[in-house]
This record gives C-alpha cells, sequence and structure tokens, in this order.
C-alpha cells in the first residue's frame, strides 16, 4: 500500500519532491478544516502541520497516521497528548527558522526605536521636516531582556550583543548559569528582567504555565521606555492588558506578530494604535527558512516510513 502524505496547506517543493523521490504520495485536501480533516485523516500515514489545528476529534479517526511533522517549531495547535495516545509521533523542526524569527526581532527592535513607520508615512505626506520633530532612539548599551533562552533567544542575545553593543539579561528557570556564554546575566526572576530592560522579547512556548505570562502586573514593572515584542506565541500576552498599557503610554511600545486570536479580528484594538507594529505571524516566513522546515519535516516522516525514530521527537505534555 502507498504510503500517504497529507499536505493541507502549502509548503516549499523541495519538501514534496523529497517525499516523492522516497516513494510518498501527496494528499492535498480542499481545506483544512477540522471537518475535511477528519475525512482525510483516515487514509494517510503521515501529515506534515503548519497551522491547521488537530484535535482529538480528528486524531480519533486516523486509522493509519503514524506520524505528525509540524512545520516550525511550535505544536499548541497539535493535542500531543492525543496523539500519543493513539500512537500518532509528533516532530517539529526546532532549527530551520531560528535565524529568520532572530532577524523579525531585530527588525522589530530597529523600526520601532528609529519610529521608521510613523516616518515613513509623515514623509510620504509631504512632511520631511518630521527630522527635526521624532528623534530615535539607540540600541548601543541599552538592555535587551530575553524570556526563554531556547535556540532563538540564544542567537538573538549573540546578534545584540556583538551587532548592536546591546547589554543582554535572560529569565529562563530551565538554564543554568554554566550553560550561558559570559556576557549574559541570568535574572532570578522575571520581575528583576522587567524591571532592567529597555526592550523586552518573548521566546516561550504557549503552555498552561505561560498563558498570559505578561500580564498587567507586568506593565507596573516595565520600565516607561520600554518596547515588547511578542514574536512567540499570542497567549503569552494579555493582550487586553498590552492595550491598556500602550494606550496610557505605560510603555513605550510593542511589536507584535502573533495574536490572542489568530487571524485577529479586523476591530482589533491594537491596530489603531501608533505606539505599536503588527505583523501575520511571518516570523518564519522567509524563503531559506520555509524550505527548510519542508526539508526537515519531510526528513523525519521518511525516517518514520522507514522505521527509524524521528529525530525531533515532541512529548507530551501536561504543565
Amino acid at each position: 500500500m502507498k504510503f500517504r502524505v497529507l499536505v493541507p496547506q502549502k509548503i516549499a517543493q523541495e519538501g514534496i519532491r523529497l517525499l516523492e523521490e522516497n516513494g510518498a504520495s501527496i494528499v492535498v485536501p480542499p481545506s483544512y478544516d477540522e471537518d475535511t480533516l477528519v475525512k482525510y485523516v483516515r487514509d494517510v500515514d503521515a501529515i506534515i502541520a503548519r497551522t491547521e489545528i488537530y484535535s482529538q476529534k480528528i486524531l480519533q479517526n486516523a486509522n493509519r497516521l503514524k506520524i505528525i511533522a509540524r512545520h516550525g517549531i511550535g505544536v499548541d495547535n497539535i493535542d500531543v497528548n492525543a496523539a500519543t495516545k493513539h500512537r500518532i509521533k509528533v516532530t517539529n523542526t526546532p532549527s530551520a527558522n531560528i535565524n529568520a524569527v532572530a532577524e523579525l526581532v531585530l527588525t522589530f527592535m530597529l523600526a520601532s526605536t528609529r519610529h521608521l513607520l510613523s516616518i515613513d508615512h509623515a514623509v510620504r505626506d509631504g512632511n520631511f521636516d518630521i527630522r527635526n520633530r521624532l528623534f530615535g532612539y539607540e540600541l548601543k548599551d541599552k538592555t535587551l531582556g530575553i524570556i526563554g533562552f531556547g535556540n532563538i533567544g540564544r542567537l538573538i542575545a549573540e546578534k545584540c550583543k556583538f551587532g548592536l553593543g546591546m547589554n543582554i539579561v535572560v529569565f529562563d528557570p530551565y538554564v543554568n548559569a554554566e550553560s550561558v556564554e559570559s556576557y549574559v546575566e541570568l535574572t532570578e526572576s522575571l520581575e528583576d528582567l522587567l524591571r532592567v530592560s529597555n526592550v523586552i522579547t518573548l521566546h516561550v512556548p504557549y503552555i498552561d504555565a505561560t498563558h498570559h505570562l505578561i500580564n498587567k502586573n507586568s506593565f507596573h514593572i516595565m520600565k516607561k521606555d520600554a518596547i515588547l515584542i511578542n514574536a512567540a506565541r499570542g497567549g503569552v500576552v494579555d493582550e487586553e492588558a498590552l492595550v491598556e498599557a500602550l494606550m496610557s503610554e505605560e510603555i513605550r511600545g510593542a511589536c507584535v506578530d502573533v495574536f490572542e486570536e489568530e487571524p485577529p479580528r479586523e476591530e482589533n484594538p491594537l491596530f489603531k494604535l501608533e505606539n505599536v507594529i503588527v505583523t501575520p505571524h511571518l516570523g518564519a516566513q522567509t524563503h531559506e527558512a520555509f524550505k527548510q522546515m519542508a526539508i526537515d519535516a519531510a526528513n523525519e516522516i521518511i525516517s518514520v516510513k522507514n522505521g527509524k525514530c524521528p529525530e525531533n521527537l515532541i512529548h507530551p505534555v501536561t504543565t
């Protein structure tokens, strides 16, 4: 019987070609809503998952399914516990998009501290004198607070220390001082990081323990000139509290790539604020990362097809 791989959303052709060269047949459903996926998972051996949701209802119908290979890092759109219950392996691609996300964070930092969006709009409207009225801020010698010090956080630290001359502080309860570079200062608590940071960037998974990790109290602690960057997951930040903090100028600004509800509602109040930059969850959307995620996910499926253990197996979480 042909080894069938469900690909609900577009991936790079390099990934498709790799699967086909290794004897797989590609199945593309007409949509990826829950009812459609319930129907299609019955007759496939593997899935390359992007942002579509894989619920208990879907997975209990997956009679042949052996692996869900996540095209990216986060697996919060997959019920990992249900997958494990049904003996379905779940993998991700933890290194494929780290540079893409890191570069987006740097783009956010530079664009927000130099008011690039506001200045661009002003010049287009004929206001060349904006150069004398809206001054920016330099990042050199400022403090960058990184919450979550995995692959992405470490790369951002390196780029910002040696590329921009920033001071680096980190909060991550799973990291010890012996495992970080000498230029990184580990803080004992999240509050300590919030108090000293000029820019704060989030790089934690979205689980119960990180729900609204940044909340109303967090904004009270932050510096008045702080900029918050969220290129992790929307639910890590209390969006309502963020709006309040931005409107009251409790913090200087924010850069938001992810939302509590995706896609966000058109009337989302963040869209009306000038001190926020918003993008549509595109941290990993570069040509290079898109290609590598497809290749890495395809290789995990090929390993399972050949009876081998995949490299980046996700274990069930209970927190």
